[in-house]
């Protein structure tokens, strides 16, 4: 019991302080990129070459936790594969699909800019990239990722940076369409 309520707390910390706030964070930005870097070795070694990834992977953000995979793929094909911004924003947006699981503003994942900016400084360049390419063509603050107070909101970059966004149920989809995310879906 005490081995499982260790495992527990460093596993699911708590997000009441910002020690536990920024362990959580650490743990989605390493499982995000382990998990990437696997992806394109594995793919590496098949095809030879990351411009077909769309055509052989999908990843799957089941909900916002795993959202730092959007940037930090980009960071990665461009500092390390040689693909230009655009090449690499296309690649990205055309190998995620994103599923929501609340209809609930509050429940939806929200970090501090600056603590992003302390874990990992060259993915959080390449968000500051996104939003501002986002607020290019967008004067709607309600669907830029970073909003006015320094929070980067992560459903926001999945829905502006996947191919697909649904809901977990039909009925789910349909109430995000008409409230929560109507912004997004009037683009």
């Amino acid at each position: 019991k005490a081995m499982a309520e260790v495992l527990s707390k460093v596993l699911y910390p708590e997000d009441n302080n910002y020690e536990g706030k920024s362990l959580r964070l650490k743990q989605q930005y390493f499982f995000v990129s382990a998990s990437v870097q696997n992806i394109i070795n594995k793919h590496m070694k098949q095809y030879g070459t990351l411009a077909t990834l769309p055509d052989h992977i999908v990843i799957q953000i089941n909900d916002t936790h795993p959202t730092m995979v959007i940037p930090e793929l980009i960071r990665i094909l461009v500092e390390e594969k040689a693909f230009s911004m655009d090449e690499a924003i296309e690649v990205v947006s055309k190998t995620c699909a994103y599923t929501n699981h609340t209809i609930l503003a509050e429940a939806l994942e929200k970090w501090p800019l600056a603590d992003l900016k302390k874990v990992c400084g060259k993915t959080a360049d390449v968000i500051e990239y996104l939003d501002k390419s986002v607020k290019e063509k967008h004067s709607d603050k309600a669907v830029h990722i970073i909003d006015e107070n320094n929070l980067v909101r992560m459903a926001n970059m999945d829905i502006h940076y996947t191919f697909s966004v649904n809901g977990v149920a039909h009925l789910h989809t349909e109430i995000l369409k008409k409230d929560e995310l109507n912004h997004f879906y009037k683009i």
